[in-house]
């Protein structure tokens, strides 16, 4: 891990064991994409955009785009010996056919850390199970697909996920306000379409580009 993301994550993790992390393009394909049969590729940004928002509602900033949206959230830490501020961003995309959808996520984190005089510029790619678990569970919450929406503090014993380091930074860290808040509103019901679907069933989650702004 970078020495940078390293400082960030004595801030964010209880403890020096560190979370599972997907490390192949089969666990990316796992943890990072999901399918819906019978929904549609508008109500799945509509319910991730609402999971990401949640989080932190006064300081994500989402830009949409025709697969999708991308968010950012600027955070700042300050301990005594040091400090980090940065962004987490967000890449969400949706495609769909008519037996219904699939969508890909991917988070970013980056900044700059500081101890004492000196400053480091991180990156790292957020690619926590947990974290990723539990976004896609409140995502199907929204959608209606599951009856309960799962808290930070919750998301240890219903996601099957390690209590010393359940990689759930992403949704539930120091900096997020919205971590354990009320869930947002569902989406309406589905409306029925009188469409004849094709055998096949929802398309393959959309593959994310992995080129990232310079800045």
């Amino acid at each position: 891990m970078r020495a940078g993301s390293m400082i960030v994550s004595l801030f964010l993790l209880a403890g020096c064991a560190q979370p599972e992390r997907t490390i192949n393009h089969a666990d990316w394909l796992k943890e990072a994409t999901r399918s819906w049969s019978g929904e549609t590729k508008s109500r799945v940004i509509a319910a991730a955009e609402a999971v990401v928002k949640h989080s932190d509602p006064s300081d994500i900033k989402v830009e949409y785009s025709r697969s999708g949206f991308s968010a950012r959230r600027k955070f700042f830490i300050y301990a005594v010996v040091a400090a980090a501020n940065g962004e987490d961003r967000w890449t969400f995309s949706a495609q769909e056919n008519t037996r219904g959808a699939s969508a890909a996520v991917r988070i970013i984190q980056r900044g700059t850390t500081v101890a004492g005089q000196a400053s480091q510029r991180f990156r790292d790619n957020q690619t926590m199970v947990g974290s990723l678990r539990l976004f896609y569970a409140r995502v199907d919450y929204m959608l209606g697909k599951r009856s309960d929406w799962i808290t930070c503090r919750e998301a240890v014993a219903k996601l099957s996920l390690p209590s010393e380091a359940p990689g759930l930074q992403s949704l539930c860290s120091i900096t997020h306000q919205g971590a354990d808040s009320p869930p947002p509103a569902r989406l309406p019901p589905k409306t029925n379409s009188s469409s004849k679907a094709p055998a096949n069933g929802p398309p393959d989650p959309p593959q994310l580009s992995v080129e990232e702004e310079a800045d």
